[in-house]
């Protein structure tokens, strides 16, 4: 995955989607848990969009790491980030080398 701004937001955007299903899945309960992980997310977002434009690409790389992380249990989902090629659209999965 490319090391810039617009990897750190489809990231997170893909978590805040999936916390947002998980919180209407378990209305009302759960607020807590989805306002401690939401701002996790978000945490790490802000600060991986910091490391790249400070091209502190070490750090980057292991902030971006954190956030798959948190997108890990996701990963079946068409929408998962590792499941899209750099340029935003699926990867073809059936062509060596098409993950991203």
């Amino acid at each position: 995955m490319p090391l810039d701004p617009q990897t750190g937001v489809r990231v997170y955007q893909f978590i805040a989607d999936r916390l947002d299903d998980r919180r209407r899945e378990h209305y009302p309960n759960g607020r807590e848990e989805y306002e401690a992980d939401w701002t996790a997310a978000h945490d790490l977002e802000k600060d991986f969009a910091t490391a790249v434009h400070g091209d502190d690409l070490a750090t980057a790389e292991r902030l971006l790491q954190e956030l798959m992380d948190m997108a890990a249990p996701w990963r079946d989902h068409p929408h998962h980030p590792a499941n899209h090629a750099c340029d935003g659209h699926q990867a073809d999965l059936t062509v060596p080398g098409a993950r991203s």
